[in-house]
This record gives C-alpha cells, sequence and structure tokens, in this order.
C-alpha cells in the first residue's frame, strides 16, 4: 500500500490559515453578492474572452463618451467592470487553493480510510481469537463503516417497501 499523504500539517499552521480565509471572507462580504441556483441559472456566464470583452467595452466607452448609449449607467457599468477586474485575480487564486485543499482532502482521507480498514481488519480477527476488548472495537467499528451502513439502509428500506 502506498501511502500518498505523508505530511503532518502542524495545527498552529491550520489554524493560522484558516484565520487568513476568515479575515478574507470578512473583508470581502460587505461587497459580495450572495445568488440562489435559480439567479445563478438565468444569469449571463462569462468566460475569459468575455471579461476581456468587458474590459475593452469600458476602455472605449471611457476613452470616447459618444460610444455610449443613452440609457447606459456608465458609472455603474465602470463599477462592475473595475469589480470584475480586481475580484478575477482573487476568485481565480481561491479556486487554485480550493482545487488543491481539496485534493490533499481526497488523498489524505484515501490513505486514512485504507489504513483504518486495516485497523477494522486487524480488530476483526483479534475479535474471532477473542482478544479482550477486540469484540467491542469490532462492534462498534462495524456501527460506523460506510459499506456496512450502506447496506443497513438498504435493508432498512427492503423491510419498509
Amino acid at each position: 500500500m502506498q501511502n500518498l499523504f505523508a505530511a503532518a500539517i502542524p495545527p498552529a499552521d491550520l489554524a493560522k490559515a484558516l484565520d487568513y480565509v476568515q479575515k478574507a471572507a470578512a473583508l470581502l462580504q460587505p461587497y459580495l453578492t450572495p445568488l440562489t441556483p435559480d439567479e445563478r441559472q438565468n444569469m449571463l456566464k462569462m468566460g475569459p474572452a468575455s471579461v476581456d470583452f468587458v474590459a475593452k467595452a469600458r476602455r472605449y466607452a471611457a476613452q470616447n463618451p459618444t460610444f455610449r448609449p443613452a440609457y447606459l449607467d456608465f458609472d455603474a457599468f465602470v463599477a462592475d467592470a473595475d469589480a470584475l477586474a480586481g475580484l478575477a485575480p482573487v476568485q481565480q487564486a481561491l479556486a487554485a487553493l480550493d482545487l488543491d485543499t481539496d485534493s490533499t482532502l481526497m488523498t489524505a482521507g484515501s490513505d486514512a480510510y485504507q489504513e483504518a480498514l486495516q485497523v477494522y481488519n486487524y480488530v476483526k480477527m483479534l475479535a474471532q481469537n477473542a482478544t479482550p476488548g477486540a469484540q467491542a472495537a469490532y462492534d462498534d467499528m462495524r456501527q460506523s463503516l460506510p459499506i456496512a451502513t450502506g447496506r443497513r439502509k438498504s435493508a432498512a428500506l427492503a423491510k419498509k417497501a
């Protein structure tokens, strides 16, 4: 078995990282706009080409006021475009951090789960050999074993049907 995650992250570093993330969230919170899933679904979506398009439109409209439609709230457009330009690097950094954090959680979780299964199987063997305390530990672990939990739920649903 290969252990893919072999780092021990110091609790102080984890606490400091969490504090930084919470401070960043608090700093940006007054400017953020939470959306419902329906609002997100019905909104125009932007990609890299759209960001470039917005920047060009903002620049042309700023340089030549005759390019601005009379019905356009130019100050709102500038504020929106500036927020887009300013938040994009923050979002990209957070997305990269999220991906790496998720990958590390997946790796460490996979390792820990595989190792926990080894402990479980060893305790099971000890329980079969009547090692003192092993049966209670085995029974307790068996209750939270995801495979067994799934089987119990399936059996319970089958009984109800």
